[in-house]
């Protein structure tokens, strides 16, 4: 492989006695109990939680089908039915947008803060590859989440009200209302977020065209090149389909404010709405932890971390057999799986189990508990006696999330490996120029 951090540069990374890229997650968090169960409450990372009602949203687009459709004076009873099922559903995903949006906002918080946190720290090249890695990741939040969340979701609401209303049709102010609630008023956020979002996955397309450009050059040969081949394409095919979905569903949805063939172009914008989200959640989206101080790093250090990630999902995922001799390739005490799980940022997901577990609960949490700070610390100041049982946790639970979890990370090395690419080119092309 081509070592690129042996080319001259004005902005090159500081040399460093490391040879291991290491993005760790917290050591202590934060848990709550709500009705739901314990969750983390801790602003420390983005989640990839994105609501899969929300994928249903083009079909709130479509809720006012009956309205338009059958729009005459009396309204027949079938038609009223409909009008029923159609506003209830566009009222019931929008609420779902809605909620979404909560999740969206605090993604977004965290990656705002991160953002003046890369602008403050050393190292140009390490800081400018995690800068621009979170630039994109807030603008996806931003555009295709909250967003998408607030006008289309607005949209299905104003759909709703309409919708509703039409069913009182026979008074011509309700009737008059309910066009415009049901037409092109709650139809037009919809159409403008459509347009938002295919300029913004031209961008997103033309950027992952550009990782594949350098790294055909620079990692000629290596591993690593159809695992980041396979990762743009999957962020491509989200953006592609999302974004045509979206301008065309913005087109139908203005045409069915007055012809009925409108809605016959949104039935493969609802397909694709659907396929979209479920494509994002399992193939495109990651959590990933705060980053304090951006780590100095190498091709070859990104890529020996990606490869490594990967060695350890596939060692878990052999299932049977597997122990905690075998993953760490010897005796592992509570203290080095606990190090395991903050270097690997396993330790919040583990915390949750530690409190959800009827076999460990009792050492860290009591029945009227409503919150609980878990720590390493916390966790190995336990008798000794007690360390067995939680080793007995820590394994079940990294066969059962640790496969998932290293996928995540996997994908966010991806991205680190790409932009760095991108970086260190333009890096080397300011030096030439100077």
């Amino acid at each position: 492989m081509k070592d690129l951090s042996a080319v001259p540069s004005a902005t090159a990374e500081p040399a460093s006695t490391s040879t291991t890229l290491h993005i760790p997650g917290p050591s202590s968090v934060t848990l709550t109990k709500s009705r739901s169960g314990w969750s983390c409450i801790d602003d420390n990372r983005l989640r990839n939680n994105l609501f899969a009602a929300v994928g249903f949203l083009e079909l709130a687009n479509a809720g006012d089908f009956a309205a338009n459709v059958w729009n005459e004076v009396p309204v027949p009873i079938y038609a009223i039915v409909f009008m029923a099922i159609g506003g209830c559903s566009a009222f019931v995903l929008s609420i779902c947008a809605f909620c979404d949006s909560t999740k969206a906002l605090r993604n977004i918080k965290f990656l705002k803060n991160q953002r003046e946190v890369l602008k403050e720290s050393r190292g140009e090249l390490s800081r400018d590859t995690f800068a621009e890695v979170t630039k994109r990741e807030l603008r996806i939040e931003m555009i295709n989440r909250w967003l998408m969340d607030l006008l289309m979701g607005g949209g299905a609401m104003l759909i709703s009200i309409g919708t509703f209303m039409a069913i009182g049709g026979a008074n011509p102010k309700v009737w008059f209302a309910s066009n415009i609630l049901s037409g092109y008023l709650g139809n037009a956020p919809i159409a403008l977020f459509g347009l938002m979002s295919a300029i913004w996955a031209t961008m997103v397309v033309a950027k992952m065209n550009a990782h594949l450009t350098v790294a055909r050059k620079e990692l000629q040969g290596s591993p690593a090149l159809p695992v980041l081949r396979q990762r743009c394409f999957n962020v491509q095919v989200f953006f592609i389909v999302n974004g045509a979905s979206n301008v065309l569903g913005g087109v139908g949805s203005m045409l069915t404010a007055e012809r009925w063939w409108g809605y016959v172009i949104l039935i493969p914008v609802i397909i694709s709405s659907i396929f979209c989200n479920i494509w994002w959640r399992h193939r495109v989206g990651y959590d990933r932890p705060y980053i304090p101080t951006p780590p100095p790093m190498t091709l070859d250090t990104i890529t020996e971390a990606l490869e490594a990630s990967s060695q350890l999902r596939l060692s878990i995922q052999d299932g049977a057999g597997v122990d905690l001799e075998s993953i760490f390739g010897g005796p592992a005490g509570l203290k080095e799986v606990l190090e395991f799980f903050v270097k690997h940022d396993l330790f919040e997901q583990f915390a949750l189990r530690l409190v959800t577990n009827k076999h460990v609960r009792d050492l860290f949490v009591r029945t009227e508990d409503v919150s609980a700070q878990i720590s390493v610390d916390g966790i190995l100041a336990r008798e000794e006696e007690h360390h067995a049982a939680i080793l007995g946790v820590a394994l079940t639970f990294l066969m059962k999330h640790g496969p998932r979890h290293m996928l995540h990370r996997e994908r966010f090395l991806l991205e680190i490996l790409g932009t760095y690419l991108v970086e260190q080119k333009r890096s080397q092309t300011v030096a030439i120029e100077k």
